[in-house]
């Protein structure tokens, strides 16, 4: 398998939010974002984890590891989205990251925490305004990329190019954090799956006991 960055994510129809951690197993990454400890995981495809959504209450996640980080994909309710349980997920060291499409609500939203810290937080596409305790820290990385411009503004096309730019601002956060995402195995293949909320029926999903 092919291990590839995440800018793919821009291309595709891209509806789930992804957290990362370095520092932690999958497995461990899981159960920070509420999925019980201990026990075989089923697996199941992106499409599984999608009809398991019956409820708005319901959230689960298909976890691997890729380039030195833990993933969860989060399906429905994406715990790892909320800057409280980021920076839970960070704690005792541990470095995390989310990605969420903002399906409803564009843009979509990048995340980064440390040792129980939110450093810094904005839209893709909409980098001038910034959160965190250092909404500067990948400044210069936009500015080399020709996203931040001399003149302080940010990077602005017409519709058609939309996909393109937020490719850029997935790039700068790929380089950055040397984030990977595989794209054969988020999309086709399958993957432990974990129930961090609410109570989907498992009962047509493979074991990978």
């Amino acid at each position: 398998m092919t291990i590839q960055g995440m800018r793919w994510l821009a291309e595709s129809e891209w509806y789930y939010s992804v957290t990362f951690a370095r520092g932690l197993t999958p497995e461990e990454l899981a159960v920070r974002l509420g999925a019980t400890a201990g026990g075989a995981n089923p697996s199941a495809t992106a499409e599984e984890a999608v009809a398991l959504l019956s409820d708005p209450d319901v959230g689960v996640a298909r976890i691997g590891e890729a380039g030195g980080w833990a993933f969860a994909a989060e399906y429905g309710e994406a715990r790892g989205s909320r800057h409280d349980v980021l920076r839970h997920i960070s704690r005792d060291g541990v470095e995390a990251v989310n990605l969420d499409p903002q399906a409803f609500h564009p843009p979509p939203l990048f995340s980064c925490a440390a040792d129980g810290e939110l450093l810094c937080s904005f839209g893709l596409g909409e980098e001038r305004r910034r959160w965190g305790s250092q909404p500067d820290l990948l400044q210069e990385d936009l500015e080399a990329a020709g996203i931040i411009l001399p003149t302080g503004d940010y990077l602005q096309v017409s519709g058609e190019r939309h996909s393109l730019r937020i490719a850029m601002s997935l790039g700068v956060i790929e380089k950055r954090f040397r984030l990977a995402l595989p794209r054969d195995l988020l999309e086709h293949d399958r993957l432990p799956l974990v129930v961090l909320s609410g109570r989907p029926a498992l009962d047509s999903l493979g074991s990978d006991a």
